[in-house]
């Protein structure tokens, strides 16, 4: 009887002890989608890689982050919720090169103009080289840009620029792209064309 009487008394300590609390996130980890929301599955697009192989954030939301940007101001995470952003992150480490994207990117910038519910907003990665990034603002011809001395890149875990996310209304990464000047041969018609075509699945998912 005093077996059976302890062994009830160790179930029922058992039953009241808290489950143990779920691990925090590490800060460098992509975070899913807000609380409610059910990731919504985006099949091909032309321009842009939606699956998660591409990039580890892709369906999830986009890291919070705070940073500087020219001309004065700062912008976070919070102020790209409500409208749809392309963030792109770029350097100068050719300046071959980097003249050619600075092209796409001045072009896709125009484009997102066009659009009242898309933004652009770039990320300039210092890299050490001569090029005067405050001047080039000052010309008048530049695009919205933050300036990155490392910390956005990691936040993003962007290993290799330029690179381009497109963020939704809700914050989360539905796109991603490497280099404008390598592809496509249309310039960034495509680029655009699939932001249209992602917009479209999310409103009406299949």
């Amino acid at each position: 009887m005093r077996r059976f009487a302890f062994a009830i008394a160790c179930l029922a300590l058992a039953a009241c002890q808290k489950e143990p609390a779920p691990a925090q996130l590490d800060a460098a980890s992509p975070q899913t989608a807000a609380p409610g929301a059910s990731p919504i599955a985006i099949s091909d697009v032309e321009g842009w890689e939606t699956r998660q192989t591409a990039y580890a954030f892709l369906g999830a939301l986009a890291p919070d982050f705070n940073a500087r940007k020219l001309g004065g101001g700062e912008v976070s995470q919070k102020d790209l919720r409500g409208h749809w952003t392309i963030l792109g992150f770029w350097t100068t480490p050719n300046e071959n090169e980097a003249k050619e994207e600075m092209r796409y990117i001045g072009a896709l910038n125009s484009a997102a103009n066009q659009d009242p519910d898309l933004d652009f907003l770039s990320v300039y990665l210092a890299n050490g080289g001569d090029f005067d990034v405050q001047k080039w603002f000052a010309g008048g011809d530049a695009w919205p840009t933050l300036l990155d001395d490392g910390k956005l890149v990691d936040i993003f875990s962007i290993e290799k620029a330029p690179v381009y996310l497109l963020i939704g209304p809700d914050l989360t990464i539905e796109g991603y792209r490497g280099a404008l000047a390598k592809t496509p041969d249309d310039g960034i018609k495509s680029v655009i064309r699939g932001v249209a075509e992602i917009k479209k699945q999310i409103a009406a998912p299949e």
